[in-house]
């Protein structure tokens, strides 16, 4: 049974894969967690073949996984790179990720309440406790990365699922124009949005891969 390994992006937890996973019965799951609301859960990569599955922030850090093992990944809402640059003008300033980081010492609910309607949730529903430093850590960490440089190693094991009418700019276009993409009307949270097509979408990509 072939294993899927999840990350989720900014401003969420493991629980976020659950309704996706729900039409996932054919794979093992694998599930890390960045501890934004609790302790930090990094499991080991599996030491079988297995497929990375990332959402937003969760697949530009997966880019950078190293595994012999990883048969391909799989990115939702996801990007390269998420800070404007001059050579990526489509990004978001920096200085929008650096107010955040500020306003999270004084208003943290705020903060993500915030970030979470513009990520297309109608009334979110926030975790009883916030873990403010690795929130605040996960956004420099957004604010630095560029994993463009990371993507021909992956030399055709990379596919994009993304969104038209994704909200976040850099998520729009997905890995880029020259990453297989496949475009789903529905936003910045896919997965939540459209759990099941999402799940034949990626099964679809699975199943049809050289390695499968």
């Amino acid at each position: 049974m072939t294993t899927l390994y999840f990350l989720h992006g900014w401003g969420y937890d493991a629980s976020f894969w659950t309704p996706l996973r729900s039409h996932l019965s054919g794979f093992r799951h694998i599930c890390e967690d960045a501890g934004y609301f609790g302790s930090e859960t990094q499991p080991a990569l599996p030491e079988t073949p297995f497929w990375a599955v990332g959402h937003s922030a969760g697949a530009c850090s997966l880019l950078a996984l190293d595994s012999p093992h990883c048969l391909g990944l799989v990115s939702i809402n996801g990007f390269a790179r998420f800070t404007s640059a001059e050579d990526f003008p489509e990004g978001v300033p920096e200085r929008i990720l650096q107010r955040m980081i500020r306003q999270l010492d004084r208003q943290p609910e705020t903060v993500l309440h915030q970030f979470r309607q513009m990520c297309g949730e109608t009334d979110p529903i926030l975790p009883a406790t916030l873990n403010h430093e690795a929130l605040k850590a996960g956004l420099a960490t957004l604010a630095a990365m560029d994993h463009r440089p990371l993507l021909p190693r992956w030399a055709g094991r990379l596919h994009s699922l993304h969104s038209p009418d994704d909200p976040l700019s850099p998520a729009r276009n997905g890995l880029g124009p020259d990453i297989p993409g496949i475009t789903l009307p529905g936003g910045h949270l896919l997965p939540l949005a459209h759990p099941q097509d999402c799940a034949t979408l990626l099964t679809r990509i699975i199943r049809s891969s050289p390695s499968a």
